[in-house]
């Protein structure tokens, strides 16, 4: 499934906010590719309790549960976004996924940053 994102653009950062209720920052991962100016969220969500509970589940649940994953364009393909990739963020706290991301004017190499999640 695809998490619901707010994406807040500020003069100092980027600033994320992907509704992941139950999920644990262990089963997150975050990476940013600048030479895309992308943001990449995935990870998985699980649905607590055992096997025998999970046995009497009616229908299907309503709550998503199982892999996700979510692409963030920061910028455009036209002017892609100049960031501290070094400076990014990330904190699970009460279900949401809060990712800043700090601007910066200058761009050096281009490579592929891991985001630990806090």
């Amino acid at each position: 499934f695809t998490p619901e994102a707010d994406i807040f653009s500020t003069p100092e950062s980027y600033i994320i906010h992907l509704s992941l209720p139950g999920a644990k920052k262990e089963d997150v991962g975050v990476n940013y590719d600048a030479e895309k100016s992308e943001l990449s969220i995935a990870g998985v969500i699980y649905r607590p309790g055992d096997e025998q509970l999970l046995q009497h589940l009616e229908g299907e649940g309503e709550r998503k549960v199982g892999p996700f994953e979510r692409k963030i364009r920061l910028g455009t393909r036209a002017n892609p976004a100049q960031v501290d990739e070094e400076g990014i963020t990330a904190k699970l706290e009460d279900g949401i996924l809060k990712v800043e991301v700090p601007k910066e004017k200058e761009r050096g190499f281009v490579e592929v940053h891991k985001v630990d999640v806090e």
